[in-house]
């Protein structure tokens, strides 16, 4: 029999009771993938104006011509990919010749290469194309041949999903700029572009010619879900998860409240209703109640820092590091975005090949860590010398340090060692230059 046993020997847990009491216990998941975000219900409730306008801008491929490219904005769990993914399916429906659909989620698949060779490897089915190792103009002559061999006079959606990634990317333009002029170097086969983003503004940092074509129509954008809403989304979902009478409407309201309060956030709001299942089922209750709901949030807290942090691109875990650094060495320190620019620029200038941002830059940064809640920023008039973000951490130091411990250059560069120099008391930073001080 195999036991667990804690530092000082003594009995702790025994896995096969625990697996046999488990196996009789009650069932309370029908179905559980019905409360993963990659499942499609037959109904999207509450997304109706959404899912006319993007079938409006498609319904052009039943017919066989090609859709304009388009961008879908909203905040995180807003039914962004949801919807794009029951336009596809409802497409296949009425279609006689179904478009192609092929998605990259960009967090994932970044590099200008790996974006080719995974869409050339959707296709075919099977991995044709290496990791690494061809040129691009290689591969994108492939795959432009590839479209029109395989797809014909069919129709190809290409959905970047978190697009705006691409830009923190080298090459990331330059990418956006090929795929959205694919039609212009095929024969047969039309491609069109969705992409979708939790940023508005992502736009901005675009090239011109690349907006463009990205904007041949006008953006789609989602709006959070209430509380209402995303109580309305629970309830069907949760009557495809779970058994009958395993769960009551006050459990479901109080997970809808919750998400309710991140934003609107559906993705939340059914791993909140899944986690809290899973709870119940292990404790071998019959029912899921309040408690395992307020146990999985808390759970999910914490594993949801850590999964945003990680996801994050390289620029804004420099800009979270800056501030950790910021409050790791003085409690007493104010830190202002002022601090927080120079102690990020001190940090691009130890890992190679990071690029300086500027002040707007950082401080966009510091808007989306405090919409994350992982930061409060509070804008404060300083006189004649302007307006300044007051920035605190809002998650338990000790957590942070253990994620950011974990990233890659940050591990590699030491940056949790480094004092930024407006701390160190023996110099000074005068227009970039630092001194040593002699008194």
């Amino acid at each position: 029999m195999l036991t667990n046993h804690n530092e000082k020997g003594m009995y702790s847990f025994n896995i096969d009771k625990f697996y046999q009491n488990y196996l009789k216990g009650p069932k309370l998941f029908k179905n559980r993938e019905a409360l993963e975000p990659s499942f499609i219900p037959d109904v999207l409730p509450h997304r109706n104006s959404e899912i006319e306008k993007i079938a409006g801008i498609t319904a052009c491929a039943l017919k066989g011509d090609v859709p304009p490219n388009f961008l879908c904005y909203g905040m995180t769990g807003t039914g962004k990919t949801a919807t794009v993914r029951y336009i596809s399916q409802k497409l296949a429906q009425h279609s006689t010749n179904p478009p192609w659909w092929v998605y990259i989620n960009c967090t994932v698949v970044s590099t200008p290469y790996r974006i080719l060779a995974h869409i050339y490897n959707t296709i075919v089915g099977k991995e044709k194309i290496p990791s690494t190792g061809l040129p691009k103009d290689v591969i994108l002559k492939k795959l432009l041949g590839l479209l029109d061999q395989y797809i014909k006079d069919g129709i190809c959606f290409l959905v970047l999903d978190e697009i705006d990634i691409l830009i923190e990317k080298k090459g990331g333009n330059e990418i956006l700029y090929n795929l959205t002029r694919l039609n212009e170097s095929l024969d047969h086969c039309r491609t069109s572009v969705i992409g979708i983003s939790n940023k508005l503004k992502f736009t901005e940092s675009l090239d011109a010619r690349v907006t463009s074509n990205l904007e041949e129509e006008e953006p789609i954008v989602f709006k959070p879900y209430n509380a209402n809403q995303l109580y309305d989304i629970l309830k069907l979902r949760a009557e495809i998860a779970f058994k009958e009478g395993v769960i009551d409407d006050g459990v479901i309201k109080l997970c809808a409240g919750l998400a309710a309060k991140e934003h609107g956030d559906a993705r939340k709001a059914l791993q909140l209703l899944r986690k809290a299942g899973e709870i119940a089922e292990r404790n071998q209750t019959k029912k899921i109640m309040e408690n395992h709901v307020e146990k999985a949030q808390k759970d999910i807290d914490k594993d949801h820092i850590v999964e945003y942090i990680f996801s994050m691109p390289l620029q804004a875990k420099l800009t979270l590091t800056a501030i950790f650094l910021l409050s790791k060495y003085t409690k007493e320190h104010i830190i202002t975005s002022g601090d927080i620019y120079e102690a990020h620029s001190e940090l691009a200038q130890i890992i190679p090949n990071v690029k300086q941002l500027t002040h707007r830059r950082i401080s966009d940064y510091i808007n989306e860590l405090a919409l994350s809640g992982l930061i409060t920023a509070i804008t404060k008039s300083m006189g004649h010398y302007g307006r300044t973000k007051i920035v605190k951490l809002d998650i338990e130091f000790k957590l942070i340090e253990r994620v950011l411990s974990q990233i890659k250059k940050v591990k590699e560069y030491r940056l949790l060692n480094y004092k930024p120099i407006i701390l160190q008391t023996n110099k000074v930073k005068i227009k970039n230059v630092v001194f040593k001080k002699l008194i």
